[in-house]
């Protein structure tokens, strides 16, 4: 019987101990010293009479218990297996996207025994917590400190617009990516109601909840709303050039740094010269610690890419009702937007990024 180290896990150290993270399956355990180096006999499919064969007896029997025990918790597989069989396929479908993105996938893939609370238990479950003075994640950030820049004020803008009377159905069917704009700033206005709209408690359903649920214009796992706003403001009627915060509480934008040059903003858009040429950016991240407080699986990292997509729709409807031109990239140099914004990527990813400007005639 020829065996291997089976390709469908990962490997990491805790506690100083070895751990086999079996993602497919959701089981983790740790590797002894001697599993390990056993492994390693097997990186390649092996015969296991041949490598037993110099050995004595009882070290012989030793081995071979220890590589029953592996081939019975799938660490090892045997050539022409299910098992093989299955990590063929495995590895066939999921090669060009590598290792970590298929680790991602399966490890926040739910199985068919996954347990699930009901609506009533989390809610007690949450209330329990609460109760016991453990505080949940605000919903808004703010991040205006006493001897920083002055927070900039937004105008106020009336709750219906002229451009809200159009049908929803010639908005959805109008709406393009676009990846051209016209010279000349952006009025502070269209971007002080997308912002408000995007970004603020819906005027409809106001209250906060004690657990931090909120209720914008876009839905979110759990109304936990992860997802902040950042505007890097190059041409802006009555903005400064500048990254920005927007505060959805306050309505107002935070300064945080000085503009980029075009060539800057252009890198930091995986190269995207049309990112460039917009007048403003909304850019979005997700603060994981309002979804995990919630959900504290490794299933609520996909809601927290499901809520951007949310978000970002509507802001593509919105500028389109406006008559703006938009369009959205997730193709971003995240180490480099990052820096820009002071976000922590243990706690604060960037997501993606929406470009707004006008549209040519």
């Amino acid at each position: 019987m020829r065996i291997k180290v089976a390709e469908h896990a990962a490997l990491f150290y805790r506690d100083g101990d070895l751990v086999w993270d079996d993602y497919l399956r959701h089981r983790q355990f740790q590797l002894t010293e001697t599993a390990e180096l056993l492994c390693r006999r097997f990186a390649r499919f092996t015969d296991v009479d041949e490598l037993l064969a110099p050995l004595g007896g009882p070290e012989r029997a030793t081995i071979r218990s220890l590589i029953d025990e592996l081939l019975d918790a799938r660490v090892l597989i045997a050539e022409d297996s299910a098992e093989h069989r299955a990590e063929r396929g495995l590895l066939a479908a999921w090669s060009s996207w590598g290792a970590g993105a298929r680790h991602y996938h399966f490890a926040s893939r739910t199985l068919r025994d996954t347990p699930y609370q009901d609506a009533d238990e989390h809610d007690a479950a949450l209330e329990a917590r609460l109760s016991g003075g453990e505080a949940a994640p605000p919903p808004f950030r703010r991040r205006a400190t006493e001897h920083g820049p002055a927070p900039l004020p937004l105008p106020a803008l009336p709750q219906r617009p002229d451009w809200a009377a159009q049908g929803l159905l010639d908005v959805l069917l109008r709406r393009r990516t676009d990846r051209a704009f016209a010279a000349g700033p952006l009025p502070v206005a269209e971007l002080a109601h997308l912002l408000r709209l995007l970004g603020g408690v819906s005027p409809s359903r106001p209250a906060i909840g004690r657990s931090g649920t909120v209720f914008k214009t876009s839905p979110s796992g759990g109304g936990r709303h992860p997802v902040e706003l950042y505007v890097h403001a190059s041409d802006v009627e009555g903005v400064g050039p500048g990254w920005y915060h927007y505060d959805g509480l306050g309505h107002a934008l935070e300064p945080l740094g000085p503009a980029w040059d075009r060539e800057r903003v252009v890198a930091a858009a995986g190269d995207q010269d049309w990112v460039g040429a917009a007048p403003a950016l909304l850019v979005y991240t997700g603060v994981l610690d309002r979804t995990r407080w919630r959900y504290d699986t490794a299933r609520a990292y996909r809601v927290v890419q499901m809520d951007v997509g949310h978000l970002s729709q509507t802001a593509y409807l919105i500028a389109t009702a406006m008559g703006l031109g938009v369009g959205f990239t997730a193709a971003l140099r995240d180490e480099l937007v990052e820096e820009a914004l002071g976000c922590d990527p243990h706690h604060e990813i960037v997501l993606g990024l929406t470009a707004i400007g006008p549209l040519p005639m």
